[in-house]
């Protein structure tokens, strides 16, 4: 073993002779890393969280980072242990942080020998040798192979199983339980593009499947920071690319193109094991193909759905505006759709032929440009494309008053039917409310949501009523006044942000509701996972302790501000005792159904809420998954995704999933053998639990 001496030059000659250090006290990487998170020669905590004293290691080098990654990943090198000490609880490998510089400037090679000198720091709680000084061995090259990963019966989550290899060249073999949580993206933590695994499941968000602030949704939400493993590429993604999996978005096999969903098992992926960002990583080496990936939850072509007389659908349109194609303008001039005309084109595409797969009577549309019903209008343009290819009795026609928009913002909702089926009996368009507190910080007290657009129709074979309101609550990602006087803008409860005023919103709706006689649906975005607030006051609050206080948002008024309009609740809102009886179908009838990604957590966002008259005439419902689990490269826009082939498919057409439901009003609903079908029977166990459950 000898100092490299075109290292020692390069130190002599940029002014880093004094990095050379004497050898210290040698260790071996096992004991480096120790059994534990954390070095066990590192004070954590300490400013500098390293180790006092200097210390050598020796392995072999897995894989070199010549160029560091953003700020989180260094320039250095992985080595590992050429033997391991076969104890499972210490890693045999370690990454080796060294001046970029000096690193290009030496001839290193995966499978040498080197040894490695300089005191040991806990990067974020990734474990480094932070170099001084490097020796490379004269010994044989030699490839270490990649070590299984393996989960012990000690391991409680995922976390605990990759401290174990941290630092080390590994494989996620064929036996493994990892599935794919989050598709390729964007990762907002560290501003590129990667994927994220988890451990057995996928991550649903906290409060889909339990209660909010509940110690199970805190525990879940811990649980879900501890169970993945982000997939990375040791260079920033190429824009539309996927540096270890080259045939993505490629027709491979001359039928479809390569593609990764959410659920997908993973297999036979090989790279070294780095931590940052509170994630461990797996930075991937060599290439994957199709074979690497087992859709679990597979593409469909149209819904899984057992028919029935009547169908309804919810679509969340991922803001489809014309307007700078020659449509109307809408009250805010803004666009927030396609930037050029080939991607509205390639947007439209994939919409219509998702509308039309449907195959929906009635279709409540949100995010659609809030430019009107003539001509120019987004709608007319979508229903124009759509009826094209369809035949005249399959056709729709759309339900509008004369006002010329439906509210004030740049984005709206509506709602197409088939006039074949049914008349429009009655269309009112219910004013949402609006907020109109006190500034607090920097947030101005001035908030609304998208009004509910309702008809009511009258099915021309039954002769029954059927009101449908279309609604979009506020956004989770906004502020509103009880986020920042209450809760000091943090997510107490991971509702995001204005789940009080959204609690406004759906106690108003039900009340409105109330008011019209027949049978109701409320469909649309209601931008709250499954058992959140606002979904306890639409349907029952059986999940919730008598304790819990569904509270409204203060200054909310009806059909305008503090001056012009009703006070919802008065100036300091109220605590919603009533729940509605809603009944949500798709948790009824799937409760692993998910529609909508974010963040990697999987949830609800859009729902069929069936009015109890309803129950007996459901046959089925359920979440199409066409766009949730799918990549958003595959969407419209071009920005980020350079020359990448997109597809004029239903595939990522929106980021939310549709959600239709079929109705049956001839008969009562019998199966074959003269029995009840199994929809009613869940749909009425459903009720019964509940009502067993409010005693």
């Amino acid at each position: 073993m000898k100092i490299n001496p075109l290292l020692v030059s390069l130190c002599l000659s940029t002014g880093l002779a004094s990095m050379m250090v004497n050898a210290s006290e040698q260790k071996t990487i096992m004991e480096i890393q120790g059994a534990g998170n954390n070095s066990p020669f590192v004070d954590v905590g300490n400013k500098q969280d390293q180790s006092k004293d200097t210390f050598k290691v020796t392995g072999v080098i897995t894989h070199i980072q010549t160029n560091g990654l953003g700020r989180d990943i260094p320039s250095g090198f992985f080595i590992q242990d050429a033997k391991g000490d076969n104890n499972p609880a210490t890693s045999d490998g370690l990454f080796v942080s060294f001046d970029a510089n000096a690193l290009s400037a030496l001839p290193l090679q995966v499978g040498q020998t080197i040894s490695a000198t300089g005191k040991i720091k806990e990067a974020y709680h990734w474990t480094q040798l932070a170099a001084q000084d490097i020796s490379i061995s004269d010994e044989t090259i030699q490839i270490i192979p990649a070590t299984p990963i393996i989960s012990l019966a000690t391991d409680k989550h995922l976390s605990d199983t990759l401290e174990r290899y941290e630092g080390m060249h590994v494989a996620i073999a064929n036996d493994n339980n990892l599935i794919v949580s989050r598709n390729f993206g964007y990762d907002r933590n560290v501003r590129r593009n990667n994927l994220a695994l988890a451990a057995g499941s996928i991550n649903f968000q906290p409060n889909q499947q339990f209660a909010p602030s509940s110690k199970s949704s805190k525990q879940h939400a811990i649980n879900i920071k501890n169970n993945e493993l982000i997939i990375e590429s040791f260079n920033k993604a190429p824009a539309g690319k996927i540096p270890w999996y080259p045939s993505f978005s490629q027709i491979t096999n001359g039928v479809d193109y390569d593609y990764i969903r959410i659920g997908d098992s993973v297999t036979n992926l090989t790279g070294v094991v780095g931590y940052s960002h509170n994630n461990f990583r797996l930075f991937v080496q060599g290439t994957a193909t199709n074979d690497n990936f087992k859709h679990n939850n597979p593409r469909t072509k149209a819904p899984n759905l057992q028919d029935g007389d009547i169908k309804v659908a919810t679509f969340n349109v991922l803001n489809y505006f014309n307007s700078p194609f020659g449509g109307d303008k809408n009250p805010l001039g803004q666009n927030r759709g396609a930037k050029t005309l080939e991607e509205f084109s390639m947007q439209r595409a994939k919409i219509v032929k998702a509308i039309i797969a449907l195959d929906a009577d009635i279709i409540g549309l949100m995010e659609i440009e809030n430019n009107g019903t003539q001509a120019n209008s987004a709608l007319k343009d979508l229903l124009s494309h759509v009826n094209k290819a369809l035949p005249l009795d399959k056709q729709y026609t759309f339900a509008a008053n004369s006002e010329k928009y439906n509210g004030t913002g740049a984005i709206t909702s509506q709602i197409i039917y088939r006039s074949e089926e049914m008349s429009l009996a009655n269309y009112q368009v219910i004013a949402m409310p609006e907020q109109d507190a006190p500034t607090v910080g920097k947030e101005n007290g001035k908030n609304f949501m998208r009004n509910a657009v309702t008809p009511t129709f009258k099915l021309k074979d039954s002769g029954e009523l059927l009101t449908v309101s279309v609604n979009h609550f506020k956004s989770k990602g906004s502020t509103c006044w009880e986020d920042v006087a209450l809760q000091n803008s943090k997510d107490v409860d991971h509702q995001g942000s204005c789940e009080h005023f959204r609690v406004s919103g759906a106690f108003h709706l039900g009340q409105a509701l109330e008011k019209i006689e027949g049978h109701k649906l409320i469909i649309g975005d209601l931008n709250s996972y499954a058992l959140e607030d606002p979904l306890a006051v639409l349907t029952h609050r059986q999940h919730l302790p008598q304790s819990y206080e569904l509270r409204a948002a203060r200054d909310t008024f009806i059909g305008g501000d503090s001056e012009k309009g009703k006070s919802l609740h008065g100036k300091n809102g109220a605590v919603i005792n009533k729940s509605f009886g809603y009944i949500n179908t798709i948790r009824e009838l799937h409760p692993e159904a998910f529609g909508y990604s974010f963040s990697n957590v999987v949830g609800t966002l859009d729902y069929i809420l069936a009015s109890p008259s309803l129950a007996d005439h459901i046959v089925d419902a359920t979440e199409w998954n066409i766009n949730s689990p799918e990549s958003t490269l595959f969407e419209y826009g071009t920005r980020y995704t350079g020359d990448m082939k997109k597809y004029a498919d239903v595939y990522r057409s929106s980021d939310h999933d549709p959600v239709i439901i079929s109705l049956d009003f001839s008969k009562p609903l019998k199966d074959d053998s003269g029995n009840t079908s199994i929809a009613v029977l869940l749909i009425g166990l459903g009720l019964l639990i509940r009502r067993r459950l409010a005693k």
